[in-house]
């Protein structure tokens, strides 16, 4: 029987759970030109909940047409250019024929060089000659618009990983680029997300950055236990297998509310159980959890230094008094209170802490778990 619980990838269907006000928020924003600027941790469903608010508006209307783009793999403007051209040209042209006209027609003053494969639909590839891009920027990072105006559709352009751009050549500028042509669209809406928070809040928050404004920041919060719950007792349920509500609130509430976790652990319940759940069933299953990701945290701990280390080890005995008292630094050998901060935003930099209400917390809490039952116990 397949699991009734995803993550690792777009959790849609019925593992798709709540958001209907995240989802709601989007749609607005959609329906009425406002651009989205998205902020939260990894892992947090920020993709699984924009491709599910498509969906939503796709069958409302279709007029909305939905290009998605990943920066993760895109390493500077000039390929930027391309992929944008070529998402565009794909999300609102029905067949290849129609792709080719479109891509010469939209773009007058570049003579862009096509490739179609044996497959059209998935070998596909518009690329823009360097020289004519830089000179032709303009013209572009407008196409989206023109092809809204032509064809009396509405353009949703969705972008992840934006945080990238800040490793193309000269980022200020071709920031300073697209949000010169983009706050002019009228029948293009932008939602802007990614996986480094810290590094977006710099993107959107900053005054002196070019995004500042463009749009309405929007933070993603956790799940709410009881939909939470509900949803993984409705799975069981669903699956004819039986699980006590006390099982479902430990699975919630020892992965803190992180919807990925949350996937992770209840779909290691599911498989380890045949009939009904139980608590040794529940710690067979943190378990197989922790030993699954031990390797990515082996090396995400050979990354920290020793007093990281130690700061992450005061986080996870709950420490009440300040982090930077004589008291906590002697205790946990962090150096002085300089080195404190200095530790804090290291770690938040890498996007293993968050500050949330003036309290650092570690982001992931399978590895936090894996730090008080694993790896600080053997290195006492």
């Amino acid at each position: 029987m397949k699991s009734p619980f995803q993550f690792g990838g777009i959790v849609s269907g019925n593992s798709f759970t709540n958001r209907s006000n995240d989802i709601k928020r989007l749609l607005t924003n959609f329906e009425s030109n406002i651009n989205t600027l998205l902020l939260s941790p990894r892992r947090w469903g920020k993709s699984s909940l924009i491709y599910k608010a498509a969906q939503i508006a796709s069958d409302k209307n279709s007029n909305y047409k939905f290009c998605f783009i990943d920066l993760f793999n895109i390493r500077d403007e000039n390929e930027f250019y391309s992929v944008l051209t070529k998402e565009l040209i794909k999300v609102t042209s029905s067949k290849p024929e129609e792709w080719i006209n479109n891509a010469r027609k939209f773009l007058k003053r570049i003579t862009p060089k096509i490739t179609i494969g044996i497959d059209p639909y998935t070998d596909f590839d518009i690329k823009l000659d360097v020289d004519t891009i830089q000179e032709s920027y303009s013209e572009i990072l407008n196409i989206s618009e023109k092809i809204a105006n032509n064809k009396k559709v509405k353009i949703i352009v969705c972008i992840d990983e934006f945080q990238n751009l800040s490793h193309f050549n000269n980022p200020l500028l071709f920031q300073k680029r697209l949000r010169a042509n983009w706050q002019h669209h009228k029948n293009t809406v932008y939602c802007l997300f990614g996986s480094k928070r810290h590094m977006l809040m710099e993107l959107f928050e900053n005054k002196s950055m070019p995004f500042y404004k463009f749009g309405d920041t929007f933070y993603l919060d956790k799940i709410d236990t009881d939909s939470l719950v509900g949803y993984i007792s409705k799975q069981f349920k669903r699956t004819k297998k039986d699980i006590e509500p006390k099982f479902t609130l430990e699975i919630v509430s020892s992965m803190r509310n992180h919807p990925y976790y949350v996937q992770q652990l209840a779909h290691l319940v599911w498989i380890n159980t045949n009939k009904k759940v139980s608590k040794q069933i529940i710690n067979i299953s943190k378990e197989d959890l922790l030993n699954q990701n031990s390797i990515l945290y082996e090396k995400e701990i050979e990354t920290l230094s020793t007093t990281q280390i130690n700061f992450l080890r005061a986080i996870t005995n709950n420490i009440k008094n300040n982090f930077s008292s004589t008291k906590t630094i002697q205790e946990y050998n962090l150096g002085t209170s300089g080195n404190v901060i200095k530790i804090k935003k290291a770690l938040m930099k890498k996007e293993i802490i968050d500050v949330i209400n003036s309290k650092p917390v570690i982001l992931d809490p399978a590895f936090e778990l894996w730090l008080e039952k694993i790896y600080f116990r053997l290195n006492k």
